[in-house]
């Protein structure tokens, strides 16, 4: 949308809320707060109630939190996932999902492991379209890791205001988990890191205009802060870092049916264009095969990654459309000479100031089951 469009919407929507509706609008410019999901669970100990808040504190695409817990008792559980929160348009053979399952299991250990339990983790699941994924058992230990919690409630992606000055050799090597394998890293200005770019924004403007992608999509943004609450997942306004009279604006008149016009799809892929010119590089991550268990692998060696940057200041944004579409995803690990499978593409950079944490979290009632 031009600038004098917006202004002529925005300008017909003060109009329209007029007297107390517009009172009421201008109360969707508070921030919907994340708020400490624990509460009381038939048979399970606060301790170990909280432990799978913090694990569901992990990344999923567009926050679809897709992890599930049967407890079998309340030691064991069994960590399961949801196909109604499954993204079948961008992520038809769960790829994704399985990677945020990963990331979800090494916050249980490291949370179990700060309130001194050990855990065994089994997996359980044949295939990625498997609704039970792994066996966790619990056992009760003296002693306590020194692991801090804080680096999993602190942790969130962000999008905008990504710096474009090269990364620290040290910051490479925190990134890359000291060259381990699996672990890629491509400068902004590398021909790698330009294919990156490139392949980015095409697969963008392919997903744009890809209906179902953007069918999904509409499905998973909460545009208001009433149904932030009710939904308690998915993409809002400040998870999209957007601000001031523009958020006021979407959060009262935007809609599902908003996502599927053109000027909304041009917008949006102008953003990402903007996006993946600036950072200091491109993060990769790989498997051998997109096997369940490389997946889960993979989603825990992200979040290991994840829990340790906030404090060099540098900020991950997940930018797998290039995986997402097979016009960029066939080509693409030839064209960078890697033989393994690309499981993972985030644009990495410094930023200024880190923000607090804003996506929607489910309450547990939801996650167990």
């Amino acid at each position: 949308m031009n600038r004098r469009r917006f202004l002529a919407y925005s300008a017909s929507a003060v109009a329209m809320a007029g007297g107390f509706s517009l009172v009421n609008s201008l109360g969707q410019l508070q921030t919907v707060v994340r708020e400490n999901t624990s509460s009381f669970i038939a048979g399970l100990e606060q301790e170990l109630a909280d432990i799978i808040r913090l694990a569901a504190l992990a990344p999923s695409g567009h926050n679809a939190q897709p992890w599930t817990v049967k407890l079998l008792t309340s030691h064991h559980w069994i960590i399961g996932t949801d196909d109604t929160r499954w993204l079948p348009a961008v992520d038809p053979q769960n790829r994704e999902m399985m990677i945020s399952i990963g990331a979800f299991l090494e916050n249980l250990q490291m949370a179990a492991n700060s309130k001194g339990y050990e855990v065994e983790i089994h997996i359980i699941a044949e295939s990625a379209k498997s609704n039970e994924i792994a066996s966790v058992k619990l056992q009760k230990k003296e002693a306590v890791s020194d692991f801090s919690v804080k680096q999993i409630t602190a942790r969130r992606t962000i999008r905008s205001n990504i710096l474009s000055e090269d990364l620290l050799n040290e910051d490479v090597m925190l990134l890359t988990q000291g060259e381990s394998e699996g672990c890629l890293y491509y400068a902004r200005d590398s021909k790698e890191g330009k294919v990156l770019a490139e392949g980015t924004i095409l697969a963008n403007q392919i997903q744009g205009h890809r209906e179902a992608a953007q069918k999904e999509l509409a499905d998973w943004i909460r545009w208001s802060n009433q149904d932030s609450r009710l939904y308690g997942n998915g993409l809002t306004p400040e998870t999209m870092e957007i601000e001031g009279v523009s958020r006021w604006y979407v959060k009262n008149f935007y809609t599902r049916q908003s996502v599927l016009q053109e000027e909304f799809r041009q917008a949006a892929m102008q953003k990402s264009k903007e996006q993946a010119t600036a950072g200091s590089g491109w993060l990769l991550l790989t498997g051998k095969a997109a096997t369940v268990t490389e997946l889960i692998q993979t989603g825990r060696k992200l979040q290991q990654i994840w829990l340790k940057v906030r404090e060099r200041n540098i900020a991950l944004h997940p930018m797998t459309q290039v995986l997402e579409e097979a016009a960029t995803a066939k080509e693409l690990p030839s064209t960078l000479g890697t033989s393994n499978d690309i499981q993972m593409v985030l644009r990495v950079g410094y930023v200024h100031h880190y923000s607090r944490p804003v996506s929607l979290r489910m309450p547990l009632q939801r996650i167990i089951i």
